[in-house]
């Protein structure tokens, strides 16, 4: 058989009643602490005593509240500022890259011009019967005006 200790109830009543009285304690220390606050940084009591103070802190507080706001909208434009000049020399990094492409076909084009040179027999001189005319392509102008010209239908020729 197992022995089984009786509850003791003047010790569980006497362990509450202690949990009760701290927790008491612990609500008038705080309900305390936030009367000192209440009482000493109460707008109210600080605009009846001195209505300069409390016109001065809305003053500060308006002051602070916009410093924050430019804060943050500076913050957000030197993001958007940084985005963009990031994309811009992403495209100046490219665009240097096709300029040096251009630099090394135009120079191999030289090279290949100047071996070919060389070789006597490998050029045809050029004589002006040679010479083939290519018109130039009709201004920009006048492509747009030929566009919108309306369309002219003849009549087919019956029989076919």
């Amino acid at each position: 058989m197992v022995a089984v200790p009786l509850p003791n109830y003047s010790a569980d009543a006497g362990l509450e009643q202690r949990r009760l009285q701290v927790a008491q304690r612990k609500a008038q220390r705080q309900k305390r602490s936030l009367e000192l606050l209440q009482g000493s940084l109460s707008a109210k009591r600080v605009e009846r005593q001195a209505p300069w103070l409390a016109g001065l802190h809305r003053v500060a507080d308006g002051g602070l509240m916009a410093t924050g706001v430019a804060a943050l909208a500076l913050a957000g434009l030197t993001l958007h500022w940084q985005g963009n000049w990031g994309s811009d020399y992403r495209e100046l990094q490219a665009s240097q890259e096709l300029e040096h492409r251009v630099l090394e076909s135009s120079s191999a084009l030289e090279q290949h011009h100047l071996l070919r040179a060389r070789q006597p027999g490998a050029l045809v001189a050029t004589r002006s019967e040679d010479l083939v005319f290519v018109p130039s392509p009709p201004s920009a102008k006048n492509a747009i005006s030929f566009l919108h010209a309306p369309l002219q239908f003849n009549l087919i020729a019956s029989g076919y």
